[in-house]
């Protein structure tokens, strides 16, 4: 009998906090557990939808959903795609941020013998072949951004701007985060070399 009374007590009060919980919460009241100075610095919003009550705080036991989470989530893997252009060849070169290399690309390893390796063909296959690279990581990966890089003054820093814009670059355009261009130039400093006679 005591037993049944203190649980009826205890119900009570309890049903009793609730009342006075939501009360104060539907009026928005600012001397809830007297912290007015804290109340006022919240934005007011409406209460919320369905599960504001303290009793349906939980979902039940058959409401459980699992959200698959969106690409925006996984983390982003960086890559970079270094553009060497030489008067004599083109190396493309594509590594991971820490600079490990995953795969590379050259006039020579394209095809292209002796004076052809200076060609702007080769400089375009070699960025064909490293935007494929660059399209099965972005299958297996999922989130990947590219930063580009240039570095010298050949045929194949050209091919691999166009290369970027045709067709076969369609997909890896809209990865490209940073472009940057790390042609050394020289103000002053040694001789240079002398002009070829032709």
């Amino acid at each position: 009998m005591l037993a049944a009374t203190i649980r009826s007590s205890r119900v009570s009060s309890l049903a009793t906090v609730q009342r006075s919980w939501a009360r104060s919460y539907a009026t928005d009241s600012p001397t809830v557990f007297g912290m007015e100075s804290l109340l006022a610095a919240i934005p007011k919003t409406a209460p919320p939808k369905g599960r504001g009550h303290p009793r349906n705080l939980y979902p039940k036991r058959n409401d459980w959903s699992f959200k698959i989470e969106p690409a925006a989530d996984i983390p982003e893997t960086r890559l970079r795609l270094h553009c060497h252009s030489t008067p004599n060849n083109t190396i493309s070169t594509l590594t991971k941020a820490d600079g490990s290399t995953i795969a590379w690309f050259s006039g020579g390893s394209c095809g292209f013998k002796k004076g052809n390796r200076a060609t702007y063909e080769a400089g375009y296959q070699c960025a064909v072949r490293c935007f494929k690279q660059i399209e099965e990581l972005a299958r297996t990966d999922g989130n990947i951004k590219v930063d580009l890089f240039f570095k010298g003054f050949g045929q194949g820093r050209e091919a691999l701007k166009i290369a970027l814009l045709a067709s076969e670059g369609e997909r890896v355009r809209e990865l490209v985060a940073t472009i940057t261009d790390r042609t050394p130039i020289k103000i002053g400093g040694t001789r240079a070399k002398k002009m070829p006679r032709n």
